[in-house]
């Protein structure tokens, strides 16, 4: 009824409680992904907020999807500085305080070839991976190269996903023209991304707001249909407890985890267990609302606790877990995929 009423009545626009409501949706995908009529409801709090009149901090998150560089630059400074002390209380800035790594930057084309490769596999890494995470892309290249692809990283952007979920439709359009165009000019079979959300975005989102999407491949397929045997990387038995922390756009978007899963059951990780529900990241809700989001994650970590270590499907969910459980290990799949071939590789196994 409020968007009905929305799309009717533009005087209603700047009213505060009507924009709070509608900017604090997570933009998860469940409610879409649960509905019998399949109704596209992020879609539609897509266009909502591409309505709504901006404030300054939107504008921000406006500039930095199109300088990423810039935005975690700017983090990492202020989280490291003495004016960091100021804003002590504050759980988004604190995050960045965790990372201490150089960014990871594509600026031109690497490429990472093979002896008689099966083909060609381009990589999507995502701001986060690119600036905060990069052993996650290091990672896939050697997950890749050890399937015998050919890898490319292609100049990296960001996907967009920040752009269209603060409101800027037309600027996000503009943005996936230029991450299909960069894509279209490699010979390729196709693309894999570490971060849920840009696979959603650079296919499904793509897709509806320019016709056009970048092609995607998953990663647990090419291992799943790989002629390497796996079998022979089984790890020793591992006594740790790992909870498998699916991220909304993973559950509700990617559905790859249950293959993961299988993959890392018979790489000899049995003592794995799968866990559901937001972190509270959820990109620019975390800045936004920055207490609900700690009220999200607070629940997790006292779910979360007993285990000891948290094996993540999406590069966010994984800020949001160190920030918040500092004494955890935390590894995105991919990383933790890698550690076993690594092992493996190292006792003479290939």
């Amino acid at each position: 009824m409020l968007i009905k009423a929305l799309e009717k009545e533009k005087e209603i626009i700047s009213a505060r409680s009507l924009k709070k409501r509608i900017f604090s949706c997570l933009l998860c995908g469940t409610c879409e992904n649960l509905c019998p009529l399949e109704i596209k409801v992020s879609n539609i709090v897509y266009k909502m907020r591409a309505k709504m009149k901006k404030n300054l901090l939107l504008y921000l998150f406006k500039y930095f999807s199109f300088y990423p560089e810039w935005f975690f630059l700017i983090l990492q400074t202020l989280s490291h500085s003495k004016l960091f002390l100021k804003f002590k209380k504050s759980f988004f800035l604190s995050k960045f305080s965790n990372f201490h790594i150089k960014p990871k930057k594509f600026e031109y084309l690497q490429v990472y070839s093979k002896l008689k490769p099966l083909g060609r596999i381009a990589i999507f890494s995502g701001c986060s991976v690119n600036y905060l995470l990069p052993s996650i892309t290091n990672s896939l290249i050697y997950i890749l190269n050890w399937l015998n692809y050919e890898v490319i990283v292609p100049k990296q952007n960001c996907c967009g996903a920040p752009l269209i979920s603060a409101g800027f439709k037309k600027e996000a359009a503009k943005l996936a023209q230029k991450n299909i165009e960069i894509y279209k000019s490699f010979k390729i079979d196709g693309v894999v991304t570490p971060c849920p959300t840009c696979f959603h975005f650079i296919g499904d989102i793509y897709r509806e707001t320019i016709g056009e999407s970048i092609p995607l491949i998953k990663l647990s397929e090419l291992l799943e249909s790989s002629k390497r045997n796996l079998e022979q990387f089984i790890v020793d038995s591992l006594e740790e407890s790992i909870f498998f922390h699916i991220s909304c756009h993973s559950a509700n978007y990617t559905k790859e985890v249950d293959k993961t899963i299988e993959l890392l059951k018979k790489l000899g990780i049995k003592n794995i267990e799968k866990r559901t529900g937001c972190c509270g990241f959820a990109g620019i809700f975390s800045f936004l609302f920055e207490r609900e989001s700690m009220d999200i994650i607070r629940k997790k970590v006292l779910e979360y606790n007993k285990a000891d270590m948290i094996v993540n499907s999406c590069p966010n969910c994984i800020i949001q877990f160190k920030a918040a459980m500092k004494g955890k290990r935390t590894l995105h799949y991919i990383e933790l995929i890698h550690k076993i071939l690594l092992e493996g590789e190292g006792n003479g196994r290939r």
